[in-house]
């Protein structure tokens, strides 16, 4: 009844579990939800809003104040203008001295002419005309004037960008800008964003292919839209005619695998946990074959599905790699024959112009060298670690070797990259030159892959584990309960009683043990009616025996007396009377005596008689106590929780009699000595403990296994049968009576008595 008792609650706390669990993922996955949502609004109005009006109120004024500024028009007058950056270094102490506004803002100053050229920091070997530059950004770029010769720059890439004109003289302006990088933006790896002006496509970023017009998008309204593949947040600004449309990939399921990944981590060790601590048997996973069973199982699944996925992610590396590579060669090799056909018919390997251009086109760096092997071209000029020769090995494999081609993996500037060489053919197929086509980015591109692919394959597994632990549970539970109903019955076997078969229909193995387990049971009952009656008879004998003995010690003084008083009476002795009472009396003794002894194994012959009824333990405790604390040498005392409910249903005199046996046996092992006995009351799950405590003599070691004998005693009064009676007592309560004890310092007698209700 405990055992279905247990696993009912078992059941209850797995569903109270997941239906928690269940409800916290929920509100998670709905609370990630609405945070990415607002994000992707923050985004949007991030992009669309791309103003700074408390700056540009602030230098719309400065403006007007550095067109009045007497130095600089002395300069201006005298044309004698400092260079750029004396001037900025001026103005900025003059008038952007305005941390908080002006801080975050990079500002350069140009003083252009018709003379003046500008160098870009990635292309440093091309220099742009000055005035020609600023005018392709008025006349190209989306442009809104502010105020007092300051532009606005609509930057696609969503930041802060100004442009501030002031006219020097007829052939001379100067140009201030402003840039500022906004500094709430997510990870564009995940987003994708595009920009209409007036409907019409202007600008997009990422891996969402957005239509030219806005009019063929799925929607056109403000807030968010969902499609099969991606989420979008729709942003409207009428004002400016302008409409900015943020994309996310979602991968729906996989929002909710993940989740549920840890739902059933989380059940799996809730399981465990309360298996774990279950009867307070912690060694349920060391012990059980059920436990082992399914460890072992769950473990196999594990390393299996561990494999697969260790497998699958090496198969997808080693392909990925492979196209990477085909296609970077492919890349690589329209790089070779772009040069071999436009540059050397010019022979102008040198041309930098057009190797930049290449690098934009194909996204990856250049290097070309002589035939000695000497850089003469490069799109990595800045670099700090960029060699002036060959590499030992390509130069080994493109000169010594003639290799059609060599890739390897190098490093710059403690980046890992991936370069190829290929030899430069000339109109007579001679070699002219080597090219080098170098990949920053190359392993990048399928690491995010990789991650994904590992990502989700481990919340996969979770989940598989999750629900193949699960069925495992379930199976084993099912195909192991012959063997938990065999446990349960071989725990409930009994010597001296009947044992109820088990009725199982199977004929497996399990059935085959069954077999077996019930064909014991009736050998075992056969054998223990054969042990029982023997022990009745070899205890009657026994009791035969000592009743006879007992009752032959009176009978022999009774015997002699009456003789001798035969003896006085045919003599005629006048000495008859007298010893006629004495005689008399010591018979009446001797009769007495006799009385005892039958009254006392009669007692012991016949169990005593069971009258249950619902009463207070510890009250029925406090009263024996307070009958046998009449001792002044001996103190007794009782210890036991006050708030506790002690109630039982039992018989009451009985374990009153049993208690009062235990007790007296303390005062008498005490004897004149000071001594003290305890008594503690605990409960302990469905049963109470009762441990009675004293300080006597104690019980040697050779008389132990005889204290609950019948007619064992070692005091000089008693008949010895009161620790034999107690025990059939408590042992016919379902209980148990046990004791330790250490000659000469005390004994411990522990009673556990089964928590019986009335029904």
């Amino acid at each position: 009844m405990i055992f279905a008792e247990n696993k009912a609650m078992k059941k209850i706390y797995i569903i109270i579990i997941t239906l928690v669990l269940i409800s916290v993922t929920v509100f998670f996955h709905h609370r990630k939800e609405n945070r990415e949502n607002l994000e992707m609004e923050n985004f949007a109005s991030l992009i669309a809003d791309e103003t700074d009006h408390e700056f540009e109120t602030a230098t719309t004024e400065i403006l007007e104040k550095i067109k009045n500024d007497e130095l600089f028009n002395s300069w201006v007058k005298n044309d004698n203008l400092p260079s750029d950056d004396s001037l900025l270094s001026y103005f900025k102490k003059q008038y952007f001295s305005n941390i908080e506004l002006f801080n975050p803002y990079n500002i350069a100053l140009t003083v252009c002419d018709s003379n003046t050229y500008i160098a870009f920091d990635n292309k440093p070997d091309i220099e742009y005309p000055c005035i020609e530059y600023f005018n392709d950004i008025f006349k190209f770029d989306s442009v809104a004037y502010i105020n007092n010769g300051l532009y606005h720059i609509d930057d696609p890439m969503s930041n802060f960008y100004y442009i501030a004109k002031i006219d020097i003289n007829g052939s001379q302006n100067l140009y201030f800008e402003f840039y500022k990088e906004k500094n709430v933006v997510p990870n564009l790896k995940n987003y994708s964003y595009g920009i209409y002006k007036n409907n019409i496509l202007n600008y997009k970023l990422g891996n969402y292919y957005y239509p030219n017009n806005i009019n063929n998008f799925i929607s056109q309204t403000n807030g968010i839209h969902k499609g099969k593949k991606f989420k979008h947040f729709i942003f409207n600004d009428s004002s400016l005619n302008k409409t900015v449309v943020v994309s996310i990939e979602s991968e729906r399921w996989m929002r909710y695998v993940a989740p549920f990944s840890f739902i059933f981590l989380a059940l799996l060790l809730a399981y465990f946990l309360f298996t774990y601590f279950e009867h307070d048997r912690k060694g349920t996973f060391k012990n059980s074959f059920h436990s082992k069973m399914q460890l072992t199982i769950v473990l196999t699944l594990t390393i299996s599905f561990v494999a697969i996925g260790i497998t699958s992610f090496l198969f997808l590396e080693n392909n990925i790699t492979k196209k990477t590579q085909i296609e970077q060669y492919k890349q690589a090799n329209i790089i070779r024959n772009r040069l071999e056909s436009n540059m050397l018919s010019e022979n102008s390997l040198t041309n930098a112009d057009y190797l930049y251009y290449l690098e934009e086109t194909f996204f990856c760096d250049l290097n070309i060298y002589n035939l000695a092997g000497v850089l003469i071209n490069s799109t990595l000029k800045n670099s700090k670690v960029l060699n002036d020769s060959i590499e030992s090995h390509a130069y080994q494999a493109i000169f010594k070797e003639d290799a059609g081609y060599l890739v390897q993996n190098e490093m710059y500037d403690n980046e890992k990259c991936t370069s190829y060489y290929f030899p430069i053919l000339d109109e007579n197929n001679h070699l002219a030159a080597v090219l080098n086509v170098i990949y920053f980015d190359s392993k990048s591109e399928y690491d995010d892959q990789l991650s994904d692919f590992a990502l989700n394959y481990i919340n996969i597994i979770i989940v598989l584990l999750g629900i193949s632990s699960i069925i495992v549970l379930l199976i084993t539970r099912k195909t192991l309960k012959p063997l938990k109903i065999i446990e349960d019955q071989m725990g409930k076997v009994r010597l001296d009683g009947h044992n109820e078969p088990i009725n199982f229909k199977g004929r497996d193995e399990i059935g085959a043990l069954v077999e077996q387990y019930n064909n014991m049971c009736r050998q075992l009952e056969i054998a223990a009616n054969k042990i029982a009656r023997n022990e009745r008879e070899n205890a009657w004998r026994e009791m035969a025996r000592q009743v006879a003995h007992e009752i032959k010690n009176p009978l022999t003084p009774m015997q002699l007396n009456i003789e001798y008083l035969q003896i006085l009476w045919d003599r005629k002795d006048p000495k008859f009377e007298e010893n006629f009472k004495e005689t008399l009396k010591s018979l009446l003794e001797q009769i007495e005596t006799l009385s005892k002894i039958a009254t006392a194994f009669s007692d012991y012959a016949k169990l005593p008689e069971n009258v249950s009824t619902t009463f207070d333990l510890s009250e029925l405790l406090k009263n024996t106590i307070k009958l046998y604390d009449v001792e002044e040498n001996i103190s007794i005392s009782l210890i036991y929780n006050e708030n506790e409910d002690w109630s039982m249903f039992a018989d009451k005199n009985n374990l009153g009699r049993v208690f009062g046996n235990i007790i007296k046996n303390g005062i008498q092992a005490i004897g004149s000595e000071v001594g003290h006995i305890e008594v503690i009351l605990n409960r302990l799950g469905e049963k109470y403990r009762i441990q009675i405590t004293d300080n006597g003599c104690g019980i040697k070691e050779e008389d132990k296994k005889k204290v609950f004998f019948p007619n064992f005693t070692t005091k000089s009064s008693g008949m010895g049968v009161g620790l034999s009676v107690s025990q059939n007592i408590i042992q016919g309560m379902g209980g148990n009576i046990s004791f330790a004890s250490k000659e000469g310092i005390g004994t411990v007698f522990t009673i556990d008595i089964p928590i019986l209700k009335e029904k």
